[in-house]
């Protein structure tokens, strides 16, 4: 059981403390009303990383797909192996990529939705503006209407992937220096035969497309996009964050290190060999991360 000083008594004490070392370290003694208010505003912090973890979980997902990218950009002809293009297994591998980046896109998109009709209420203005700003990047970006439906025809007939092809930037003087970069290129031949998938415009926007269609750039653009949605999302409740995280590191003076956590234990008893109380864990990991992500944010 962790260890806790002796300041600890039958009285009904509320303290905030530290923790580490499988220790409690208790720092200040706080009253009823000042640990509601403190439970308040962690209570904001633990609202708002519902979404935002499914926010994170989108940026973990286009990390594995842009590092993959970036593996197979510009590799080196000694360094190339020209069988990789058909292997099934290197297609799967990276059609999972794509596939978890969209499938966590639309999910990342119907839970932001959500979450602002669930906060401010389904008809506020909050919510609204978010329907008008996806319905808006809808209308002005192919990338975002031809990925969103690319997911649905993933569903209904799995990857869209077939093989890899590799652009060639041959070096006259030195072959052997020249580089390979990876085209994600789909075939358009077999996307212009589910009309009812994509809806007649992107369907005529795929045929007007040209001879490729890569998904290269159309995923960077869908990650600026995706930025923009999350910016949304973090202004509608800035200043409540703002707040709550100023107030929780005002009344925890500080105490938090990079090795420790702060806790506040309260109904404590000790009655002969058994000792008992409750702990609630104050979210400075949660913190952190929105520190972290929103600083360079308006």
């Amino acid at each position: 059981m962790p260890s806790v000083r002796n300041t600890l008594n039958s009285n009904p004490v509320i303290r905030l403390s530290t923790f580490e070392n499988n220790s409690f370290e208790p720092f200040k003694t706080i009253n009823k009303e000042a640990f509601e208010l403190l439970k308040s505003d962690c209570s904001i912090l633990k609202d708002a990383y519902t979404q935002f973890v499914v926010f994170k979980n989108l940026q973990l997902n286009l990390k594995d797909y842009f590092d993959f990218i970036e593996k197979w950009s510009n590799v080196p002809a000694d360094k190339m192996d020209f069988s990789i293009s058909t292997n099934i297994h290197f297609v799967m591998f990276a059609n999972k990529l794509i596939l978890n980046s969209l499938m966590s896109f639309k999910f990342f998109l119907d839970n932001a939705e959500f979450y602002l009709k669930r906060k401010y209420g389904k008809t506020s203005s909050q919510a609204n503006e978010f329907v008008l700003l996806t319905n808006k990047i809808y209308d002005n970006s192919f990338a975002y209407r031809f990925l969103y439906k690319l997911r649905n025809y993933s569903v209904h007939l799995g990857f869209p992937l077939e093989v890899i092809n590799f652009d060639i930037k041959f070096n006259i003087e030195n072959p052997e220096k020249s580089e390979h970069t990876a085209k994600l290129l789909l075939n358009k031949k077999l996307l212009l035969k589910e009309k009812d998938l994509f809806g007649a415009k992107v369907f005529n926007e795929i045929k007007d497309y040209g001879n490729e269609l890569d998904l290269i750039p159309l995923m960077n653009e869908l990650s600026h996009h995706i930025i923009e949605f999350q910016k949304f999302v973090y202004r509608k409740q800035k200043d409540e964050l703002t707040n709550s995280i100023e107030n929780i590191e005002l009344f925890t003076e500080n105490k938090k290190t990079e090795t420790n956590q702060i806790k506040v234990y309260y109904n404590y008893q000790n009655k002969g060999k058994k000792i008992s109380f409750n702990v609630y864990d104050v979210p400075f990991e949660i913190l952190t991360e929105y520190k972290k992500t929103y600083k360079n944010w308006s």
